[in-house]
């Protein structure tokens, strides 16, 4: 099903699909095409806050400002973008990759795309590599920020953790309060010591981060739980961690980006899932802001996804 929507500055597409999950019954998936379909178009795929708004619209922001707009590395005036909000807890117990990538590639036949190129970042990165391998015959070219074939098993440490706030608040019938508290202490595993050193040691009375980290950490708390269920949070964090993908089996060139100060998905491990594939390479950028670098160094991703190969 397709629903075109008017818009002043691109023509954009709703989109829903789905497909018959083995066991499981039909699984639906949401997604967005945005821009102009008579050339060639790109999946783009973000991080756990990411959905199918990539771009801003009358409704609100994109998620990846500085990126996806008008003269950014993704723009909708020269191109088709698809985008779309990842399955959650509506594949019991959880969605696999294996879900994911099969949600993608049936929003991609509703667009009526055959192949396209892939970006993805953080468990969109993982994703797209999962779309790469399953269907290599549609994929052109992949470009992969801070994400690896497999979790590291730190960030799976520090997410286990998470879920069990987040299933103990449920039990005690306060899943919001959970996942608000989850989201807290993912934001110290997202960003770098040395970035809050800055920002809340001794900041200027007045400015932004004057009331200090707490105040920082439950604004970002509060805000995560209002739009995200405590059953989506843990149908999207253990999905995560049962990533473990054959990239021997992509055949399409692939970039990676890795962030030296990134906490969660560590340089290391990207160098190790690009060893792996014959035709991968990696860039790797230093930021103040860990996993985050992904969001925040605009200059330096838009290089990347504009570097020709």
């Amino acid at each position: 099903m397709t629903q075109t929507l008017t818009s002043t500055r691109w023509p954009v597409r709703e989109l829903v699909a789905g497909f018959d999950r083995p066991g499981g019954g039909w699984l639906e998936a949401r997604g967005r095409l945005t821009g102009p379909t008579d050339g060639a178009a790109t999946l783009v795929l973000g991080g756990v806050s990411a959905g199918r708004r990539l771009f801003a619209d009358d409704d609100g922001p994109g998620w990846w400002p500085g990126v996806a707009e008008a003269g950014g590395a993704l723009d909708p005036s020269t191109r088709a973008f698809l985008s779309l909000d990842f399955l959650g807890e509506t594949a019991p117990p959880f969605p696999s990759l294996d879900d994911q990538a099969k949600a993608a590639l049936a929003l991609a036949d509703a667009a009526g795309l055959d192949q396209f190129n892939l970006v993805g970042a953080s468990i969109g990165g993982t994703v797209a590599l999962e779309i790469a391998a399953r269907a290599p015959e549609r994929v052109r070219k992949v470009d992969c920020l801070v994400a690896a074939a497999r979790p590291n098993p730190m960030a799976t440490a520090w997410r286990s953790v998470q879920r069990d706030v987040v299933r103990l608040a449920l039990a005690s019938g306060e899943g919001a309060a959970g996942v608000d508290i989850a989201r807290r202490l993912a934001m110290t595993t997202y960003r770098t010591a040395e970035e809050f050193d800055q920002r809340f040691t001794d900041p200027e009375p007045g400015c932004r981060d004057a009331n200090g980290v707490e105040s920082y950490l439950a604004a970002a708390g509060q805000r995560y739980a209002q739009i995200t269920t405590p059953e989506r949070f843990l149908a999207l964090s253990r999905c995560m961690d049962s990533a473990d993908i054959a990239v021997e089996h992509i055949t399409a060139p692939v970039r990676y980006l890795a962030v030296t100060s990134d906490r969660l998905v560590p340089p290391s491990d990207i160098r190790h899932t690009t060893a792996r594939m014959p035709k991968a390479e990696l860039v790797e950028i230093d930021s103040l802001f860990g996993h985050d670098g992904f969001l925040k160094e605009v200059q330096a991703v838009n290089a990347f996804l504009r570097a020709e190969r």
